[in-house]
């Protein structure tokens, strides 16, 4: 395994013979697109302005995907190729989780491969796929991934992709027919077991506690969001009857909703900076869960409380 890891930190060194300003900047911009902050700013975009049964689902596959990765990083401890023993000045970011495999890689391809079945077209897949590759190759340029952290990070992806076509019709109907207790009480389970089976090495790392409890606390709240929207708000996020241009309606769900999200966060990391060890880790995991409840089911309701969104009408 040290001689492929070697191997990787040489094609590093040979991609960087090629490095620019103007090229790392573009760089660091492409591989902000696989991370945790413009996945959740599209997911939100998607169930608010889009589709919200598609959101819903494509947040699901998400998070699990998220969950997957931390805890393969945890339990396989691969070193990153700037990590002492290897060549710091690889290094063109600063990344404090273990290596293998790339969540970059690997949440990227779930994301964009979903939305590209949304279209149902070659082109739509074949745009996705050059995004995924391009934010793949922004890891291996800035030195934070061997090309094994990447290949890794195709491969879960891919078995998450595969459970996604062939088995997430039969889930939803499952949870569709057990009704809003059900669903409630799926989410809470989703979260528990997410949260138990989660590598104890991962409170040893700086930000580690807030990592571990992260998909638990975002699958809690946006499962329990969309379960209450779909049985009591009923909303359609392409529900605009009798409004004119739809453009600045959807741009007005999105300031509002992301505004939302903003607050939650800001408060409650002020909050869980004041609170004591033994109330860190519920205060933590609660900033999760309400800013996703806010973008399933509370920011909805904002919505149409300003006559943003409408209610389904049922037969």
């Amino acid at each position: 395994m040290e001689s492929i890891l070697q191997w990787g930190l040489d094609l590093i060194r040979s991609v960087q013979n090629f490095s620019s300003p103007p090229l790392t900047a573009f760089m660091k911009i492409a591989t902000w697109f696989g991370a945790a902050p413009s996945y959740l700013v599209l997911l939100s975009l998607i169930f608010w302005c889009i589709d919200e049964k598609k959101g819903a689902r494509l947040g699901v596959a998400v998070m699990v995907s998220l969950w997957l990765n931390i805890i393969l990083k945890f339990l396989l401890n691969q070193p990153r190729p700037f990590w002492e023993g290897y060549d710091p000045s690889v290094g063109l970011v600063a990344e404090k989780l273990n290596g293998f495999p790339s969540g970059h890689a690997q949440i990227s391809l779930v994301l964009w491969i979903i939305i590209a079945s949304f279209g149902k077209k070659k082109r739509y897949y074949a745009a996705a796929v050059l995004f995924v590759l391009l934010i793949s190759f922004s890891r291996v340029y800035l030195g934070v991934h061997f090309p094994t952290d990447i290949a890794g990070g195709w491969l879960l992806g891919g078995i998450v992709l595969a459970v996604y076509f062939i088995w997430g019709d039969a889930l939803e109907a499952l949870l569709v027919r057990g009704g809003l207790r059900t669903q409630l009480i799926a989410s809470a389970a989703a979260a528990f077991i997410m949260i138990l089976c989660n590598p104890q090495s991962a409170r040893e790392v700086q930000g580690g506690i807030e990592v571990q409890l992260m998909p638990g606390g975002l699958l809690l709240g946006m499962g329990a969001g969309y379960s209450l929207t779909a049985h009591y708000l009923r909303f359609r996020a392409a529900g605009l009857s009798g409004r004119g241009s739809k453009l600045p309606v959807l741009l007005a769900r999105f300031i509002l909703g992301m505004a939302g999200v903003a607050l939650i966060f800001v408060v409650f990391r002020k909050i869980n900076g004041i609170l004591g060890a033994d109330y860190i880790r519920m205060g933590i995991f609660f900033r999760f869960a309400l800013m996703e409840l806010w973008i399933y089911a509370g920011a909805v309701r904002v919505f149409q409380f300003f006559k943003l969104a409408e209610r389904e009408q049922r037969v």
